[in-house]
């Protein structure tokens, strides 16, 4: 064999060699397995504010200026940490059905209380019954959510980080 032909066999097998390092290091450093990773993520939803209520009366009764009533009381505590707007609707039906119906709205802070009155105008004697709902105000609070995401990794960052 020639010295010129020993030099191209000699370059040959040079290219060869890096031709393979460079094959392992690419499968080496590119990032190319697919592995799940978790990240939270704080996330805004609605609910309704807590409340309690604390007490309701119905009772009957008789003043000069109206005669013969019938009051209803709702006590309503605000047990969240945000304040809102709430809403009772006092109802009131006799032997005939529905006999009527208010509506009241109140802002309440957080913690605080509230009595809701409505006062209906019966006669003596008028077999009545009463109830009552109470609507919450919707809240946007923010909740901490656990995702997954698919990220590609190098066999090198797998080996070291894990």
């Amino acid at each position: 064999m020639s010295t010129e032909e020993q030099k191209t066999m000699s370059y040959k097998k040079l290219i060869v060699g890096i031709i393979v390092v460079a094959a392992i290091l690419a499968i080496l450093l590119i990032p190319m397995i697919p592995v799940s990773e978790a990240y939270n993520v704080t996330e805004p939803y609605e609910r309704k504010c807590t409340y309690v209520v604390d007490d309701w009366d119905l009772v009957e009764s008789w003043s000069l200026s109206i005669g013969f009533y019938v009051q209803s009381d709702v006590k309503v505590r605000n047990t969240d940490k945000y304040g809102g707007t709430f809403k009772v609707v006092h109802k009131l039906e006799d032997i005939h059905g529905l006999f009527g119906t208010v509506t009241d709205s109140f802002f309440l802070s957080a913690g605080a209380s509230h009595t809701s009155t409505a006062t209906f105008d019966t006669t003596m004697g008028q077999d009545t019954l009463g109830s009552y709902s109470v609507t919450a105000p919707t809240i946007t609070d923010e909740q901490l959510v656990t995702k997954h995401r698919t990220v590609y990794k190098s066999i090198i960052e797998l080996l070291v980080y894990g």
